[in-house]
């Protein structure tokens, strides 16, 4: 048990942040409401409560991803990045580093989540519908991700389920979590939710609310996924696709231009990859403002001015994969390099050397390219991409590596899951629910190495599974194609270094980690890696 004093009297101070309808996704509103003064009772009253919570969120949009990139293998600094984000780099965080030692302000999204839950009535109900339960469900999937991201930062959380509104409440002690401890509580609370409706807040600008929510189901499937329950991962993540539809679609790929069989060195790009949603049909949650208030997000400028870039792992990754066009045609060359990274801070570019300062693409587009105030800015979550290979992850754990490798390679769909050429029987015999993507919905899916590297469905020679000596090998073998599908994916959006650091727990070997992310280092590269080898130093210091 241990009290929150260093954090109580600031949650005292903000216990409820309320914005009225000309400042949606203004971080700066400074109207507070306390828990004998406001109940949440009128469709209005949820609104509000619910962009407070949103205004919050944005606090934690440069952090989650700079925490989540720099401390991994991909993203590195320059000689013109400022203090705090060498710090970050080289595991030596100060007390006065505002992207490390911000964790108030992931307590303050908690507190007014719970000051949501506790207040809302979830008894309304109109034309036939609790119609404020849904914002009590997304309050909670809300907090649960917050929890989540203290947990996997600070390797604990101090939890609570009431909102702190007073004195006696801060002086109060409250039990402290891990990972492993927090998550069967999580779990616990987010079931009976999964199948409740995200609330309808519609459009501010161009931005859509609709994306301000956290799915449930992949909340869930990530917490199973981070405590071994690999089946009810894998349940999770495919209903959820089931449910929304969710697929990669062959629209999205990025494929080398052929002519007179030969490639002619010019390519047809798609942008997916962008972090805005005016160029990313695969979005699924986001967290966004608006432009005309609260400018808040650091990203972009960060990378114009060559503060964050690429590393040399995150160059070659893409260069050196192999582009599949045909059995007597390919070339090196992933093309989701495209619109992730660039040498011009203007215009997409292929990278063709290390050891430059590159531009992150992704941050460019955080912003629509257009010069308007009435226009939004995001950082993603959550998006189809990286459902599909957190359903891939946790199907390889399941002893399906052929399985897990058709994610990538071929495509979830009826026609991959009934060829045993690709998934043998012994694979398919329990013959799960996670398993089934006979629905129509799914027919066109492709798989997720197809959107950069050709024709990988029909290849034969390079991408595929060895002879391994055993099941064991297999598997990790296939979760390591997994992780640098990760990297080629969904590089500098926040994952990375969870992703090592999961593996490696997983395998209960730190070198997976410590190994992966010194490369990326010149000078002091083994002090890094010995540093990461004492897993305690994965965390930051609360």
């Amino acid at each position: 048990m241990k009290k929150i004093n260093k954090i109580s009297l600031f949650l005292l101070l903000s216990a409820f942040t309320l914005v009225g309808c000309n400042d949606l996704l203004d971080v700066d509103s400074n109207r507070l409401v306390f828990t004998d003064e406001y109940q949440f009772k009128a469709a209005n009253d949820t609104l509000y409560s619910m962009f407070g919570i949103f205004s919050q969120l944005e606090k934690l949009s440069d952090s989650y991803v700079l925490l989540g990139e720099l401390r991994g293998d991909l993203m590195t600094v320059t000689d013109k990045s400022s203090l705090y984000l060498k710090e970050i780099n080289n595991y030596n965080i100060s007390d006065k580093n505002p992207y490390a030692n911000n964790i108030r302000d992931y307590y303050s999204v908690i507190n007014n989540c719970n000051y949501v839950i506790h207040n809302i009535d979830t008894s309304v109900v109109a034309g036939g519908k609790k119609v404020m339960y849904r914002e009590y469900a997304a309050c909670k999937a809300i907090r649960a991700w917050t929890y989540m991201q203290i947990a996997l930062n600070y390797g604990s959380v101090t939890y609570y389920d009431q909102p702190i509104v007073s004195l006696e409440d801060a002086k109060k002690e409250y039990p402290v979590y891990t990972m492993n401890e927090l998550a069967p509580i999580l779990i616990q609370d987010l079931i009976p939710l999964k199948d409740i409706e995200k609330p309808a807040f519609g459009s501010i600008f161009t931005y859509n609310t609709a994306y301000s929510f956290f799915p449930i189901r992949f909340l869930l499937g990530d917490l199973y996924l981070w405590t071994g329950q690999y089946e009810n991962a894998a349940t999770e993540y495919h209903d959820l696709m089931l449910k929304n539809s969710y697929i990669i679609s062959s629209g999205l790929r990025s494929t080398w231009q052929v002519t007179n069989y030969a490639f002619t060195g010019n390519a047809t790009v798609n942008w997916v990859f962008s972090f805005n949603s005016s160029y990313s049909n695969q979005l699924i949650t986001s967290i966004a403002s608006t432009n005309q208030y609260s400018p808040n997000f650091e990203l972009d400028s960060l990378t114009y001015n060559n503060y964050v870039t690429p590393s040399d792992t995150a160059i070659n990754n893409w260069k050196y994969q192999q582009y599949y066009y045909s059995n007597t045609l390919d070339t090196l060359g992933d093309l989701r390099s495209y619109g992730s990274v660039s040498l011009s801070n203007k215009e997409l570019t292929f990278p063709d050397k290390l050891s430059k300062n590159y531009y992150i693409m992704k941050y460019q587009l955080i912003n629509p390219l257009v010069d308007k105030k009435e226009t939004s800015k995001q950082v993603i979550i959550y998006r189809t991409s990286l459902l599909y290979l957190r359903y891939a992850e946790a199907v390889n754990r399941l002893n399906k590596p052929n399985l897990a490798l058709a994610v990538l390679k071929n495509g979830m769909n009826q026609t991959t899951l009934q060829n045993r050429k690709l998934i043998p029987q012994k694979e398919m015999a329990d013959s799960a629910a996670y398993m089934n993507f006979s629905d129509e919905r799914f027919t066109l899916n492709i798989g997720i190495h197809m959107l950069g590297s050709g024709n990988v469905n029909v290849d034969t020679t390079y991408y595929k599974i060895p002879n391994e000596p055993s099941i064991t090998d297999s598997v990790e073998y296939v979760e390591n194609l997994i992780v640098k599908e990760l990297a080629l994916e969904t590089a500098f959006e926040g994952n990375r270094f969870q992703d090592l650091m999961r593996v490696a727990l997983r395998r209960n070997d730190p070198a997976y980690l410590a190994n992966r992310v010194a490369a990326k280092y010149q000078d002091n590269k083994e002090a890094i890696r010995t540093k990461l080898m004492q897993t305690s130093n994965w965390y930051l210091k609360k």
